[in-house]
């Protein structure tokens, strides 16, 4: 019996459409926005520099720097590698305690162990902060910096349809990004997917990919 030919992308028991839905669900969505259209794509261009800042230690940096590994072997993806001058990077990320994350976040993200905020033009994201409580212990704080970092690319909105993600809304700890997440930033960065396109389009081109 001849096995059916799939796309590279094709996740065993996993149809297109469940597929579009994720994709629609944390990249053309989101639950905080103070300018701009979220329900089209945003994604980095520009190659991301990265620099840390605080009270990290080198189990942090190991996790940021194993995301960063894999990143770079994406079709699409700009780059991404990590400084040491602030004056070089684009994307900052700071460990630190509870008045030091308001103090750079704003005072309405109080009571978060992670968050990111990113500037953008043309919906081409260019410049991102990233805050993460120093205090957290150590399994919630490798989940917080794998979820701050994927949220900072571009899929924004957490998710309530896979328990397993990096990105579930609800209270989790996963070391790493599941096959799904993994999916989703193959998806976002691949050259057919452009910045400002909207969900019609985008599922226009996921369906084209999975042919």
């Amino acid at each position: 019996m001849t096995e059916p030919l799939h796309s590279p992308l094709y996740l065993e028991g996993v149809s297109v459409e469940t597929v579009i839905t994720w994709f629609s669900e944390v990249c053309l969505d989101t639950e905080y926005y103070e300018s701009g259209d979220p329900t089209v794509i945003q994604k980095w261009e520009v190659p991301i520099a990265y620099c840390l800042h605080g009270d990290f230690d080198e189990e942090d940096a190991a996790v940021l720097d194993g995301f960063a590994r894999w990143l770079n072997t994406l079709e699409g993806f700009p780059g991404i590698s990590r400084v040491e001058d602030t004056l070089q990077a684009n994307l900052q990320i700071h460990f630190t305690d509870d008045q030091g994350f308001l103090d750079i976040m704003g005072p309405d993200l109080t009571g978060l162990d992670g968050a990111v905020t990113y500037w953008y033009e043309n919906n081409a994201i260019y410049d991102g902060v990233i805050c993460i409580r120093s205090d957290l212990y150590r399994t919630l704080r490798t989940s917080v910096i794998l979820e701050e970092l994927y949220n900072g690319l571009g899929p924004i909105q957490d998710t309530m349809l896979r328990p397993d993600s990096i990105a579930y809304q609800l209270f989790s700890e996963p070391q790493e990004l599941s096959r799904e997440d993994e999916l989703i930033l193959k998806l976002l960065y691949h050259p057919k997917i452009q910045c400002g396109m909207d969900a019609e389009a985008c599922e226009r081109v996921i369906r084209e990919l999975y042919d």
